[in-house]
Order: structure tokens, then sequence, then C-alpha cells
């Protein structure tokens, strides 16, 4: 089988800007009359059916589950969930926080646009299986079960929105002003050369103070963070990847002073650069 490279420009759409933290997974196991009651969560739910039907009440919203559906409620949503016929109900379910998804709101596992019950179809197999792993996982509390559960709560995610994409194709610039989109590809097609936040300003004929402001309110970072952010993010790939010394990763990655560079590096990693390699790289 030939080789298939992994470009690294950043070019899929779906990113997570933060790492979202797993509170808990949990089961409903054969239980023929299944009610939650009316409640309101300050974190993030997904529920997974395996068997049985049921009415989840979502946002003031009704809708009809059956099994490989998937619910996912956003933190402050309220909902209300019952099983609608005799036979047994199965569910997995597991309860997220620290959700922060680019291109939708901090601590939203979902956009508003998405309604919050999705079939899983072709992919339900996939879904049960996550948290499956999940759930085994926490209840066993072996050696990595934290980092084992925590990947595959990534994977669930991503996997989510692979799901979503067909129907509502998932833009993380969607809706955002041209500048800030113009900008944000003017940086990842340049970062690594030096740029200057006049220069995108005047590539775009727009000012320092606006691009800056318009960038900061719609991304929730500064052009010169998001700057900095995307050339650490390649100096960890090369790093990891790679036996070039420093002050070449520094250099290919945009930086003409290796000693900047280390003191960049360290306040967003909290690791210098050696230490960052050492711990990345297999003993």
């Amino acid at each position: 089988m030939p080789k298939i490279e992994i470009p690294h420009r950043k070019s899929d759409r779906f990113r997570f800007k933060k790492r979202p933290e797993l509170l808990f997974a949990g089961q409903v196991v054969d239980e023929c009359r299944f009610y939650a009651p009316p409640q309101i969560h300050d974190y993030c739910e997904i529920i997974y059916i395996v068997e049985g039907t049921g009415t989840f009440r979502i946002g003031g919203k009704s809708y009809e589950v059956r099994p490989g559906d998937v619910a996912v409620y956003n933190a402050g949503v309220p909902h209300e969930e019952f099983s609608s016929s005799s036979e047994p109900f199965k569910l997995i379910y597991c309860g997220v926080s620290h959700v922060h998804i680019e291109g939708v709101p901090l601590g939203h596992l979902l956009p508003a646009s998405v309604e919050p019950v999705v079939p899983c179809e072709k992919y339900a197999y996939k879904v049960e299986s996550y948290l499956s792993e999940i759930l085994q996982e926490c209840d066993s509390q072996v050696l990595g079960y934290e980092t084992l559960s925590s990947n595959l709560l990534m994977s669930l995610i991503t996997l989510l929105y692979r799901i979503i994409d067909v129907k509502h194709p998932f833009d993380p610039l969607k809706d955002k002003n041209e500048i800030t989109v113009r900008t944000k590809q003017f940086i990842d097609k340049n970062y690594t050369r030096s740029i200057t936040l006049k220069e995108i300003a005047d590539t775009l004929y727009v000012s320092q103070h606006y691009l800056s402001h318009l960038f900061k309110k719609e991304l929730g970072d500064s052009p010169v963070n998001y700057l900095i952010k995307r050339r650490i993010e390649e100096a960890k790939r090369l790093l990891r990847d790679s036996d070039a010394p420093i002050h070449e990763i520094a250099f290919r990655v945009g930086y003409g002073n290796d000693k900047y560079f280390s003191m960049l590096f360290k306040k967003v990693t909290g690791q210098s650069p050696s230490a960052y390699r050492g711990s990345e790289k297999p003993k």
C-alpha cells in the first residue's frame, strides 16, 4: 500500500481550540418505563440510543428518538426524556465540559443551527463503540484510563461532526466578517515568514486597530496571538517529527532569534522546546 502523506497546513475545517473534559459516563439498561424529569446543566451531554424508542423534549421542542440516534445537549439547554413504548430502553451517555471547537461558541458542542437529535446511520456502530469504550475505561480506572477516555471523547465528538457535515457542511468561519476570514487565511498562508499586523492591515486596506478589534471579537484572540500560536503548533510538530536543531525550527516557523522563539514557546506550552521534544520522543 502506498504511503499517504498528511499535510500540515491546517486544511481540516474541524479543530479543537481546547481539549474537552470528560465529566462522567453512564448507561440506562432495560428500563421499560424510563423517565428523566426536566433539567438544565452547566455542561454538555451526549446520549446514544441503543434500544427502544422515546420522546426527548429539548429546548422546548419534542423529538422522537430511536436506535442509532444521538442526542446532544449544549450547556444551559432544558431537556426532558422518556421512553414511548413498553419495550426495553437502553442508553449510553456522557457529560462533557470545557468544550471549545473552532467556529462554535465556547461551551457548546453543536452550532445553534444544528438540530440536537442526529441519526448516526452508517456510523451508529462507531458512535456506540466509542461511548461503550469510554464507559468501560471510566469503570475500570486502570492505568491510563483518563488519557484513553479523553482521546475517545475527542474521537467521538469529531465523528459527530463528520455525521453532521453531510447535511450541515461545517464551516468554522461561516457568518464571519470577510476581513476576519481573509486575515486568518493570510496568517495561515504566511506564518513561516516575518509578517506584521501592519502588513496584513495594508494588504486588506483597513486600519490595524479595526482589523485587530474585529478579529478578536469574532475569533476570540488577536491576530498577533493567533500568529504566535499557529507558529508554535508547527514548531511542536517539527520537534516531534524531526531531529532538526531548535535554531533551525525557530527559523522555519518565522523567528530569526532562537532565544526569543524559546521564550515564546515556553510561554505558550509551559515547556522549553528541548523539554517538549524530550517528553514527546519515544523512550
